[in-house]
């Protein structure tokens, strides 16, 4: 039973750490193989890059989406402002 049990413990820990060597060996040949270039994603044609977050959040009059002013759609309608999530929304809002 004594021995069962120490066998057990050694494979608890043994296996995480069999992970652990084989995962950073992984890594290694990755960025080798690789060069080591940071992986930059990608993104669809025509759209913006993301904005940093933060700002006045206001309401998509069309959908009801809260959106940040840095990243907003506007439209200036009758001396007043709105936000759209998309364009989309904005030409539903106009239509």
């Amino acid at each position: 039973m004594l021995r069962f049990l120490g066998l057990l413990l050694a494979f608890i820990f043994i296996v995480p750490l069999i992970r652990m060597v084989l995962g950073a060996l992984g890594r290694i040949f990755t960025n080798f193989t690789l060069g080591a270039r940071p992986q930059t994603p990608q993104r669809a044609p025509g759209s913006r890059p993301p904005a940093a977050a933060g700002g006045t959040l206001h309401k998509d009059p069309v959908c009801g989406t809260y959106v940040s002013e840095s990243v907003a759609v506007k439209l200036n309608a009758g001396g007043q402002t709105h936000y759209f999530c998309s364009t989309a929304c904005r030409d539903k809002f106009t239509g």
